[in-house]
């Protein structure tokens, strides 16, 4: 795992001839780079925020060939070699073969490099060496920002920074609340909060989001047994509950089902409480993986829900095949049945073979009452989007549940 280290002036941050597994870029700073010769201390440069220093050490273990020491009060951001090897190892097979080939030989060739002439340099087009070092910076920017926002959301669940909002579901012939949708945000302290459509799939290429989403289930198990417990709720009543997403890569991890046992055990939260949340294109990507998830949970006591339906490749009798509680229709169909018959065929069959498979169905992106009236005449039994709330606060949530 990569961190942020903090060095006052004078330190040294790696020294020449010792050993060492890292490279280092500067969020904040100054570092003087040197050697020692026979005349003494030679200063080869001096780096500032954004720069890169110690990366050989990412391709072998040879010692360090200069020494580095701050100058003022300076920060950087940490890369060790196990993170780029396993980074490497899960790129594309011949991108992974060209960059170890590149790296290999730019080692070896390093110092016949330091060596060309300012003659043969000025031989390239002045032009294109302009173009290409502006497309570099670029490049380089890029991929400091995001290796600087991968520490700061890998270090998001230790400083609690992550927070759970609730989206609550209705009942629709009855107006009363079913549950609610458990909504992750990122409270950054520079930035805000931040909406999971910026960092999940980070989380999932870092493999954070397991650690993240056994956070989700926790924190949303805990609360919805306080929700309950403010109500009264009888253990086998089957409202409120609360809906949990589950990424693709969570359901793959082998001991998933026993860790939510562990966790609902520890919450003491009833399992008819809980719903577990998986997209479409799980089931269709590895449906065998699925149905095996599907079948664990659902032992426990926990239903599961697809969300998000009608936007995968799967057809209608694909549902068969899947012990599956609840359809969560896409919004883009349900705000869209009164301009375009397709979307409105689309959700009407949805509705239909659900009952008939005994499928409860949820329509997403619920508006306007004249969108709820006709999902009512559809049979939709559950409805969830703005007309009702937008999401909101655990407190807040306390507060609607007493309305109802």
């Amino acid at each position: 795992m990569n961190y942020i280290m903090n060095y006052p002036v004078g330190a040294t941050i790696l020294e020449e001839g010792a050993t060492g597994d890292c490279a280092y870029i500067i969020d904040k700073g100054l570092v003087e780079i040197s050697v020692l010769r026979e005349e003494g201390k030679v200063v080869l440069a001096v780096l500032s925020d954004g720069d890169i220093f110690g990366e050989m050490a990412l391709v072998s273990g040879d010692v360090r060939s200069a020494t580095a020491r701050a100058l003022v009060p300076t920060s950087v951001s940490i890369i060790c070699r196990p993170y780029f090897q396993e980074k490497l190892s899960q790129t594309d097979p011949i991108i992974a073969m060209l960059m170890k080939l590149l790296l290999a030989r730019f080692h070896e060739s390093r110092d016949k490099l330091l060596t060309l002439s300012n003659a043969c340099l000025n031989t390239i087009n002045a032009e294109n060496r302009q173009d290409a070092a502006a497309a570099d910076k670029e490049m380089h920017q890029e991929a400091l920002v995001r290796f600087k926002f991968i520490n700061e959301l890998q270090a998001a669940l230790d400083r609690q920074q992550f927070v759970l909002n609730y989206q609550p579901i209705l009942v629709l012939d009855k107006g009363s609340l079913a549950g609610f949708e458990a909504l992750i945000r990122w409270n950054h302290p520079q930035k805000g909060m931040i909406s999971p459509n910026h960092f999940i799939s980070i989380a999932e290429d870092t493999k954070d989001i397991l650690d993240i989403g056994y956070w989700i289930l926790e924190t949303a198990c805990a609360d919805i047994k306080k929700m309950r417990d403010a109500l009264g709720v009888r253990q086998d009543a089957a409202e409120p509950w609360v809906s949990v997403n589950v990424s693709p890569m969570q359901f793959k991890a082998p001991d998933i089902a026993e860790r939510f046992g562990q966790i609902l055990v520890s919450s003491g939260v009833e399992p008819c409480a809980v719903k577990i949340e998986l997209t479409e294109s799980v089931l269709v990507e590895n449906p065998q993986l699925a149905l095996n998830f599907i079948r664990e949970v659902r032992r426990l006591g926990i239903k599961v829900a697809i969300d998000d339906f009608g936007t995968g490749y799967s057809s209608l009798s694909y549902l068969h095949l899947f012990p599956i509680d609840i359809l969560k229709i896409d919004h883009t169909f349900v705000a869209n049945v009164f301009s375009d018959i397709r979307s409105r065929e689309v959700v009407n069959a949805i509705v239909a073979l659900s009952k008939s498979l005994n499928i409860d169905v949820v329509a997403e992106g619920v508006e306007t009452k004249e969108l709820e009236v006709l999902l009512l005449d559809m049979g939709c039994r559950y409805g969830q989007g703005y007309l009702y709330s937008r999401p909101i606060t655990f407190e807040q949530a306390m507060m609607l549940i007493q309305r109802f």
